[in-house]
């Protein structure tokens, strides 16, 4: 099988860029794939010179308010694109492309128009108009409208069952979704040879070191983390600190909540700021424990199964989509959304060192059998291969015959 993997993601600054990196080389390896093409084949948004003028913000529709300006843009066809992905599979032989959804979605149906025997696979992570315009007018129908794009593929992958069943609530045939969780790259994560962080921050070597690697979005709820460390360290554990590495939106909010806490907690939180993926085994060997503990219910935390990989105790959120991977004190801890026992969480696996480490332990096991990328990869082959043996043919076919 030869596939083209069309991923802007790979060239990003975030977490998708460790997911596509993963599993772009995974496919690269499997017996069953011949070959594996990538598009864009180098970083499409390269830093402009100096003296190059800069583009109006918002682009040809920079006149309308930034609402309206993002939904046209998403449901603007980009034929474009699909153009450019219809040479690279025509020139290349391909049996399939792979598609990693965002906000710059190619022309499915022209690509199916053109090339109606390539399998058109979507990666899905999370679905447009139910994690961003929450208070949007009609919203339900902006729904409908993006799953009718995302359906027009022959196959979905999602990382939750949250997302399939929001996609079956929405006239998707069942089987053309795949439920696969993300996954980790374990050479990537790997701790043997590694050196800790604890000096570079002045973090002395008897402090106990909570660990939090991700983006400053809003619903990550950062600031609310600070105030449970600082009611943790008000309360007697002088000895903890919170080592926050990443960036984002919410990074304003997270140091204003440092200093409402006073000057002599200012020491208490490092914010390492952005870092390279190759940093982080680093940051990972100075964790004695790592958290992520709030998320949407659909998400499928990455940096659960880097934690965890890595072999370090690890507090999760108690949403759907983790149950379904993990299980609480046994694999890691959860926390409620409504924060009610993160303290408690804390606190019970800090005074308890064998707990932590056979959390660490049976997490670490269980990632690295069954949630590697080379696994991932494998389960999305299977699935665009059963699909192209006539999985779903019927409901295609009645699809077809009524639209």
């Amino acid at each position: 099988m030869k596939i083209l993997y069309y991923c802007p993601e790979y060239y990003s600054r975030h977490g998708g860029r460790a997911h596509a990196r993963g599993f772009y080389h995974a496919l690269e390896n499997l017996p069953v794939v011949s070959r594996c093409f990538l598009y864009p084949g180098s970083d499409p948004r390269p830093d402009p010179a100096p003296d190059e003028p800069k583009t109006r913000a918002g682009g040809r529709l920079w006149f309308l308010p930034s609402t309206p300006r993002r939904i046209i843009r998403f449901f603007m066809p980009r034929r474009r694109l699909a153009r450019i992905l219809i040479d690279a599979i025509k020139a290349n032989d391909c049996d399939a492309v792979v598609i990693r959804t965002g906000v710059s979605l190619p022309s499915i149906k022209d690509i199916k128009k053109a090339c109606p025997e390539v399998q058109v696979c979507l990666e899905i992570n999370a679905a447009h108009f139910d994690e961003s315009f929450t208070r949007l007018p009609l919203r339900s129908v902006f729904q409908k409208w993006e799953v009718m794009l995302f359906n027009r593929a022959d196959t979905l992958v999602v990382v939750s069952s949250y997302l399939k069943e929001y996609l079956q609530a929405r006239a998707v045939c069942p089987e053309k979704i795949l439920v696969n969780q993300n996954g980790v790259d374990a050479t990537a994560v790997s701790l043997s040879g590694v050196d800790d962080r604890r000096e570079q921050y002045g973090i002395p070597e008897d402090a106990f070191v909570i660990g939090y690697i991700g983006g400053m979005e809003r619903f990550r709820r950062l600031p609310e983390v600070v105030t449970y460390i600082a009611e943790m360290w008000r309360a007697g554990n002088k000895d903890i600190r919170l080592l926050i590495v990443g960036d984002g939106v919410d990074r304003p909010a997270v140091q204003a909540a440092i200093q409402a806490e006073g000057d002599e907690f200012g020491h208490v939180v490092i914010l390492a700021g952005w870092r390279e993926h190759t940093e982080i085994p680093g940051f990972l060997k100075t964790f004695d424990l790592a958290i992520f503990p709030f998320t949407n219910d659909y998400c499928s935390p990455l940096k659960l199964f880097e934690y965890l990989g890595a072999g370090v105790p690890t507090i999760g959120p108690d949403t759907s989509a983790v149950r379904e991977v993990f299980e609480d004190g046994v694999h890691l801890g959860l926390v409620n959304q409504d924060g009610s026992n993160f303290v408690n969480t804390i606190l019970e696996l800090k005074n308890n060192p064998r707990l932590r480490t056979s959390l660490g332990q049976k997490g670490q096991a269980l990632v690295l059998n069954d949630y590697t990328w080379e696994k991932n990869a494998e389960r999305v082959v299977s699935h665009i291969t059963n699909n192209m043996n006539g999985s779903c043919m019927a409901y295609r076919e009645n699809e077809s015959t009524s639209g």
